[in-house]
């Protein structure tokens, strides 16, 4: 529990706006709740914002439509009251789109079939003023924001620790139909030890 505190308290140093998650770990979040949709719900084209001024944002990429939100408000592990933002793709179904409507979660429309992280960034500073954002995976999603060069800086924490458990997402994960292949190189800004 100690790291988890150290860890804590580097995020809280960022002072960001927003964080940002990928579909997996949101999942383990909230609990691997299912979306209880009505098939034959429509909804108006375009994102929807339930609210644009809240004191801090959770982030979740889902183009698939797999959160099962309760509501539109997030407090999970000592982070805070936060509000829920899903980024969907036009191709996400109209069903969740009612889901997320229905419950007080915003969302925003970033990319046709496949997720495009620019468009996901100009939104989230239009319409929620998000100004700093911290993408905290898991790998795949690192990945794919890294690869559009929508990341400004790496923060890595290192710790003394290990459970050996095989199969878990790396720091940076590329899917399998990603076009870049490319290594990508990091300057060394600063080093710092704590507790």
């Amino acid at each position: 529990m100690r790291l988890a505190g150290e860890y804590g308290q580097l995020r809280s140093e960022m002072n960001a706006d927003a964080w940002m998650y990928g579909t997996t770990t949101t999942k383990e979040f909230t609990n691997y709740r299912r979306p209880d949709l009505d098939s034959t719900a429509q909804v108006p084209e375009g994102d929807f914002t339930a609210d644009t001024s809240a004191s801090m944002y959770y982030v979740s990429l889902d183009t698939k439509g797999e959160i099962g939100w309760e509501s539109g408000t997030f407090n999970n592990r000592g982070r805070g009251e936060s509000h829920a933002i899903e980024v969907l793709t036009a191709s996400t179904p109209a069903p969740y789109k009612a889901y997320l409507r229905k419950r007080g979660v915003s969302y925003i429309i970033a990319g046709e079939d496949k997720m495009d992280c620019r468009a996901a960034m100009e939104k989230l500073y239009q319409l929620f003023h998000i100004e700093k954002l911290l993408i905290c995976g898991g790998g795949m999603a690192d990945w794919t924001f890294l690869s559009a060069g929508m990341i400004d800086e790496l923060s890595l924490l290192l710790a003394p620790v290990t459970d050996g458990s095989q199969g878990k997402a790396a720091l940076f994960s590329r899917m399998e139909n990603s076009d870049m292949e490319a290594p990508v190189e990091f300057t060394l800004k600063e080093v710092r030890q704590t507790e």
